[in-house]
């Protein structure tokens, strides 16, 4: 009987191949604000000049907006492991790990449904806003990688080690991979209307309505999934099929012009913002420019053999080609509030919910609910942090901003935690805002 021990079990090959995983490639409109990162995403009624783009373009009309604001070199996101996260892997960090711990994370795999890595990351190289209009340029990316619980124990072990050394043969179906890659460029306007709401008991009412209007390209996707891989104590059989760019693959997928329709109103010291995504998003693949690759391949003692050789998209199994259909952007309601109790404090909730199902295209969570502040020690110096409910988990974010000189330097990080999986996130950016 042969045993294949083809994988380190040291804690560093995990690690760098959930970074590799994450770095494919560079989603629709990111976030471009340190200070929602910071607040837990609780900013569509506080976003004001080119923040405004992605979050609430209504707010381009609204009091308080920057004559002139803009971003540059923004960047960030959140990605994680589960149910064996980057925290218990560190632990481990340049030692062997004994096969007591190994089993142990089988076992947890197992109640999970597989080890699983995810990341979705942004970057927004400009943006900027002049009076009620704005306009953003940015890419994002999102990597969905699960392990079924026997391709997790292939990892730990090879096929042998925690079946009292002898040979066992494990099954990889339920291993699958989705990684997608989009950037969009996207002008907005808004525009103020005539209101009063509370009949003159909240001083100073505004109101204003806002359009976004985007143009998303989709330059990377790979969507695979395993159909009955297993290694076995003499042999490997491999049968992984796999979606991916053809080979006349010039740097771009798919495209789509999409919308976003939003409103805005302020009334004393309250603020609200309503925003609409996608109220139409015609992006989806060109099917034309991907390919299938069989991803199939025998690996025994007297001979070895693999096909993946790229085939015509339609050759894809059905199962495959449907997800890539399902893959679209799907539309989402924001709801914010903001109420100003000091001249230094600003307290914020958010509601947000998706539309759409599993396979969907949403960067993050599909649904929210949450509270964050605002808090300015200095007028220079604003203190953020934000909690939030998100769909099978929450999230939780701080930051903090330096201005000087009509600049604002912004860092802020967040913990998300989704089922199992704890996801950390960091993000930074230079803003310049002209009054």
């Amino acid at each position: 009987m042969r045993t294949f021990g083809f994988t380190t079990r040291r804690v560093g090959t995990a690690a760098v191949l959930a970074v590799i995983t994450t770095s494919l490639a560079n989603a629709q409109l990111p976030n471009a604000s340190t200070a929602a990162f910071a607040m837990g995403g609780n900013f569509t009624a506080m976003a004001r000049g080119y923040e405004a783009v992605a979050w609430n373009p209504a707010n381009l009309a609204m009091p308080g907006r920057p004559v002139f604001s803009f971003g540059a070199i923004i960047a960030g996101g959140n990605m994680g492991l589960a149910p064996i996260d980057f925290t218990t892997l560190h632990k481990f960090s340049g030692q062997v790990i004994d096969s007591a711990t190994r089993v142990s994370w089988i076992d947890q795999a197992k109640l999970a449904g597989g080890e699983r890595v995810n990341a979705d990351l942004g970057a927004t190289p400009i943006a900027f806003s002049i009076g009620p209009i704005g306009f953003q340029y940015g890419g994002s990316v999102f990597t969905n990688v699960n392990l079924s619980p026997d391709a997790w124990e292939a990892v730990l072990f090879g096929n042998a080690g925690n079946n009292g050394g002898q040979p066992k043969t494990l099954d990889f179906t339920g291993t699958s991979v989705r990684v997608g890659a989009f950037s969009a460029v996207a002008l907005s306007y808004a525009h103020s209307i005539p209101i009063n709401i509370t009949n003159g008991i909240l001083s100073d009412e505004h109101a204003a309505i806002g359009v976004t209007a985007k143009y998303v390209m989709g330059h990377a996707l790979v969507v695979a999934q395993d159909d009955g891989s297993t290694l076995g104590g003499s042999d490997i059989l491999l049968r992984f099929p796999v979606i991916l760019p053809d080979s006349n693959y010039n740097g771009t997928l798919g495209n789509g012009a999409a919308a976003d329709l939003s409103l805005a109103w302020s009334g004393g010291p309250w603020k609200v913002g309503v925003l609409a995504e996608n109220v139409f998003n015609a992006f989806k693949w060109d099917t034309t420019v991907l390919a299938f690759a069989p991803g199939t391949g025998v690996f025994n003692s007297d001979s070895s053999s693999t096909n993946f050789n790229q085939q015509a998209y339609a050759s894809a199994p059905k199962a495959l080609r449907d997800i890539v259909a399902a893959q679209r952007f799907k539309p989402a309601i924001n709801l914010g509030a903001a109420l100003k109790l000091t001249n230094a404090l600003t307290l914020t909730a958010d509601m947000k919910t998706t539309l759409g199902g599993d396979e969907a295209i949403v960067i993050g969570p599909k649904s929210r609910f949450g509270v964050g502040a605002e808090f300015r020690v200095l007028p220079f110096l604003p203190l953020r942090a934000g909690v939030a409910s998100v769909t099978d988990g929450w999230q939780a974010g701080a930051g903090i901003g330096l201005r000087f000189l009509g600049f604002e330097l912004g860092v802020a990080s967040s913990i998300r935690r989704v089922g199992a999986a704890q996801e950390s996130g960091v993000m930074i950016g230079v803003v310049g805002i002209g009054r």
